[in-house]
């Protein structure tokens, strides 16, 4: 299996845990960010969810992050049907997040 390039947006506009990217085959998320769009701050949340355990595990917890501002995300390991999942404390989100990924990794 080749190995390809991809990459996944999400605007959250709640403040519910909101799926990202579900992978279709094993990937790697080689970059990413999330980035507030508001006034003010908010707090963030990114899980990773293994379908194979059935279990989210939490990669960043309740992460401030000051209006206007990103933050640079880690490398992330997906096997197949496995997701990547994002949270904002404000009920209107207002954070973006934009993933590049090494998807088919064999």
């Amino acid at each position: 299996m080749a190995n390809n390039f991809g990459d996944a947006q999400a605007t959250i506009s709640n403040n519910s845990l909101t799926d990202v990217v579900t992978a279709s085959n094993k990937s790697l998320v080689i970059a990413g960010t999330i980035s507030n769009t508001h006034t003010s701050s908010v707090n963030v949340t990114l899980k990773k969810y293994d379908n194979g355990t059935t279990t989210a595990f939490t990669i960043l917890n309740n992460i401030p992050l000051p209006s206007g501002s990103s933050l640079e995300l880690p490398k992330i390991v997906l096997n197949t049907s496995d997701k990547v999942q994002a949270q904002s404390d404000h009920a209107s989100g207002h954070i973006t997040v934009a993933l590049q990924m090494l998807t088919d990794v064999s």
